[in-house]
């Protein structure tokens, strides 16, 4: 059995960021307004890091433990987009090589900002669970180093820093929510919630077109699925990493999942009421709670991962919520 992730780790890591990581804010965010003011619920901000995604802080700590012969050759990664640009641009800052799998339908906002912090993209069609074979085979043919980001511990330590500011920022919290795709940004986080604040709730949330992770906590081992259909792009795993899942096994409490109706009417209750711009998948957290799944009677932090999004995203996303209704209700998870 792999060996866990542990707080220890994560809090190294933390220490080891560089001045250029931003400790992103957590901004309250109030359904109604008679709820301004004690408000329950919220939102760890990782939309305003830096390159616009959390995954930077993992890209910054696996780059960290690199050795010298290693950064000479560079590495190889695949990613759905936010990765990709979190590693050309802590790549860029040491003088580094970086080449980044992408998929097909990757979209062009994504591909543009990647290549534009330097690093050469490798589209390899649509095959998601394909990519690591692509990255090994690219790593041999040119002598570089392949990440694989879906099992490299060190990713789970990077994605952990998260959890700690959270924690030191809402000491009083009773329920975590973080998006899951393939699992690394939920078991690191958890792992610093769980191991600070054990009483305290770390739900996942997935898409309910995108639920692999839902579906193998549930099957009790990683499984694929074979649909995949989600305006939330960032979150493309159509089966969660070994490594990660083990962390989701102990650390998590459940998975909910979200509709696309919901994605969209959370999208817009942050634009309009937070004054926060998430992608797709950044609203995935948020809207467990805005919709009813989980509860809204504890003091609950979501996290808002990305907010990598073009202005006709933003136009669809509002089109979509134009005609959900919020709903109030307190359903318990």
């Amino acid at each position: 059995m792999q060996e866990l992730v542990s707080l220890q780790e994560i809090k190294a890591a933390a220490k080891n960021l560089p001045r250029t990581i931003r400790r992103t804010p957590m901004v309250a965010l109030a359904r109604r307004t008679d709820e301004v003011g004690h408000e329950r619920l919220l939102v760890k901000a990782e939309n305003l890091q830096v390159t616009g995604a959390y995954k930077v802080r993992a890209a910054f700590t696996l780059v960290n433990d690199l050795s010298p012969s290693e950064r000479k050759k560079g590495i190889v990664l695949a990613s759905s987009g936010n990765f990709a640009q979190g590693f050309s641009y802590a790549c860029s800052q040491v003088g580094m090589k970086v080449v980044a799998v992408m998929l097909d339908r990757t979209s062009e906002f994504k591909l543009r900002e990647t290549s534009g912090y330097g690093a050469e993209i490798f589209l390899c069609g649509n095959n998601a669970l394909g990519r690591q074979s692509v990255v090994d085979r690219l790593a041999r043919e040119r002598g570089m180093v392949a990440i694989d980001t879906w099992e490299d511990r060190r990713l789970i330590i990077g994605h952990g820093t998260v959890g700690l500011e959270i924690i030191e920022d809402c000491p009083d919290l009773e329920t975590v929510l973080v998006p899951v795709s393939s699992g690394g940004m939920a078991a690191g986080i958890a792992v610093a919630v769980k191991e600070l604040r054990p009483n305290a709730r770390v739900i996942g949330v997935q898409p309910e077109t995108a639920n692999a992770a839902f579906v193998s906590l549930r099957q009790g081992k990683p499984t694929a699925i074979d649909y995949w259909n989600t305006i939330a792009d960032g979150l493309s795993a159509v089966r969660p990493g070994e490594l990660p899942f083990l962390h989701i096994q102990k650390y998590l409490d459940d998975i909910v999942l979200v509709s696309e109706e919901e994605i969209a009417q959370a999208f817009r209750t942050l634009l309009l009421r937070c004054k926060i711009v998430a992608e797709p998948a950044g609203a995935v957290a948020p809207a467990a709670l805005l919709s009813g799944k989980v509860s809204a009677d504890r003091t609950t932090v979501a996290v808002v991962g990305g907010g990598n999004v073009t202005p006709m995203m933003v136009e669809q996303m509002l089109r979509m919520s134009k005609s959900v209704k919020v709903c109030d209700d307190k359903l318990q998870v």
